[in-house]
Parts: structure tokens; sequence; C-alpha cells
């Protein structure tokens, strides 16, 4: 049954190849050929191909286990002729969708063991079959071999495809940056995004050109007759530079037009007031501050009380 499986799944992966390879060439087809959509596509058939080669090398090892299951049965440990056949079963029933592969690792995991069946997933001590497990790698596959793919696929269905050389053989496939997406894709009006024409700037020739000169993208050059042998000629030698060498003539730059800038005139808001504590006003004389000081003195010794004489006296009236 696993085998059937397999056999059956080879196939379904095989026919979508061949619709992947066509899809493929319609993307470089196409005018401007969409390469990134391709370089995608074509990382995909790859997987579908590794994966093809990897069911088809599971389909002989299940087969040469279905012929030695006598042996199987009969010895109590793995032949050692069989061991890189069996683990490479167990490992790949885990990365592949097979429920008969499955299903045959749960009865040899329940023979040989489960530290056996342990190792065997755990790919322990490297016993899998190498072209198995790069197959079912989960690495990308190489920007060589994807470009490799492509060429082929150009080839095959007559498609006129040239890509640069690529350097480094090893690197992975970059990400798409949309170099190969048109602009405004779903419109179709990419050339309102063009660039604008160059023009001459005002200032740099004459508002009146003279006859026989007219502006192109390069310059200002002289086009129609005026000269012998229907050459142009230069109405003006001093408006122009010309080159000895036959080089088109160059324009002289005119100055740049001064403009009388009016000054700006900037508001500056005022200070704050800061408020002055208020000052005691000046005495008219110097007799007038004795009078106060002697005033003030005077209130001091009332405030004080009596002084020692006047107390003497009374004490003395008293004992008497």
């Amino acid at each position: 049954m696993a085998v059937h499986r397999l056999q059956i799944s080879a196939s379904k992966k095989s026919n979508s190849i061949k619709n992947q390879k066509r899809e493929i060439a319609k993307l470089l087809e196409e005018s401007p050929p969409k390469e990134e959509k391709a370089r995608i596509r074509a990382e995909a058939l790859i997987r579908e191909d590794n994966m093809v080669e990897a069911l088809e090398i599971l389909e002989l090892q299940c087969e040469l286990l279905h012929e030695r299951m006598r042996l199987v049965e009969t010895s109590k440990e793995c032949p050692g002729d069989l061991v890189q056949t069996v683990k490479t079963l167990m490992w790949a029933s885990a990365r592949i969708d097979n429920p008969e592969l499955n299903e045959v690792k749960k009865q040899l995991c329940y023979k040989y063991g489960k530290k056996f069946g342990e190792e065997a997933l755990a790919n322990i001590p490297n016993e899998v079959n190498e072209r198995v497990l790069h197959k079912l790698s989960i690495q990308p596959p190489t920007a060589f071999l994807v470009q490799r793919y492509m060429i082929e696929i150009a080839n095959q269905f007559n498609v006129e495809y040239d890509p640069p050389e690529i350097q480094d053989t090893m690197a992975s496939m970059a990400a798409p940056t949309g170099f190969s997406v048109p602009v405004a894709p779903g419109s179709q009006f990419g050339s309102v995004y063009a660039e604008p024409e160059v023009r001459m700037p005002p200032g740099q020739v004459p508002a009146a050109l003279p006859p026989g000169w007219e502006y192109t993208n390069d310059g200002l050059l002289a086009v129609g007759g005026g000269g012998e042998g229907g050459a142009a000629s230069n109405p003006n030698p001093n408006l122009f530079n010309t080159d000895p060498q036959g080089l088109p003539p160059q324009t002289k730059s005119a100055p740049p037009p001064t403009v009388n800038a009016e000054p700006e005139v900037v508001y500056v808001p005022p200070a704050p007031q800061v408020p002055v504590a208020p000052q005691a006003p000046p005495a008219e004389s110097k007799q007038e501050e004795e009078e106060m000081t002697r005033d003030e003195s005077k209130g001091d010794d009332e405030k004080s009380g009596p002084k020692y004489d006047d107390l003497a006296a009374r004490f003395d009236a008293l004992r008497r």
C-alpha cells in the first residue's frame, strides 16, 4: 500500500511540473518579461522536482523491505544491510504526506525499540540516505540552479531569455525588488509617470531667437539654411561660444536677475516692567533729622520706665 501511495503522489507531482513549466514560459514571454515572478515559480518547480525524485527512491526502498520481510521477522535486531533502508523510511515518514508509510514507521519502532526510532528520526549517526536527505531538505535552491531551470524552460518553449551571469553559484535567490513590475499596470497609464521633457530654463538664452535657431533638448542649435551649401550660419557670433572641433555650441549663461527686496520689519515686543519699592522722601534739613532722632530716643526712654536716681529717692522716702 505504501508503494502504491508513493506512485500516485509522484505521478500527480509530475503532471503539476508540466503545467508549472508552461506558466513560467508564459511569464518570460510577456513584454516586459515578468522575470521575478518566473523565478519564484521556478523555485517551487525545483521543490516539486526534488519531491518526485525522493518519492521514487523511497518507493525502491519500500520494495526492498517488502522482499526481505522474512529476514526482518526472524531477526531480533535490524540486519546490517537494511539499517540505512529502515532508518531512511522512518526519517522520511515525518516529512511527506503518506499515512501508509507512517504505519510502517510505527511497526518498525515496535519491533526495534523506541531508542532505535528516535535515532532514525534524528538521523543519528548519519545513516539516512544522503540523496533523500538532500531532496527533502527545507533549504531553498541556489540562484544559479533557479536560473538554469529558467534557461532550460525558455529553450524548451522557444522563448528568448538571456539572463546575466551569476558570480556566486552557491548563493540563494535574492528577494524580489519589483524591477519587473510595470508602472500603473492596472490602468495602463504608466506614461503619465515619465520624466518631463528637458527645456531650457528662462534666463539662459535670449527670449527672442535669431532667424535659423530653435530650442532643442541638447541646447540652442542652428538649423536650416543661411550659409553656403545649405549649412547653418550663426547670425550673431558674439551670442554663442563656438568650438573649432565641431562640438555643439554652448549658450552663455545670463547673470541672474537682481531683485530689490524690501527690508523685513521685525516686531520686537517691549520688555516687561519690574515694580520698584517706594523710597522714603529725603529730610528737608539737618535740624529736622536731629529732632526726629531726639523724639525717637525720648520715646524709647518712656517705654523703658523710671531711671535709677528716681528709684533711690523713693526708697529713702519710705525709710523715713
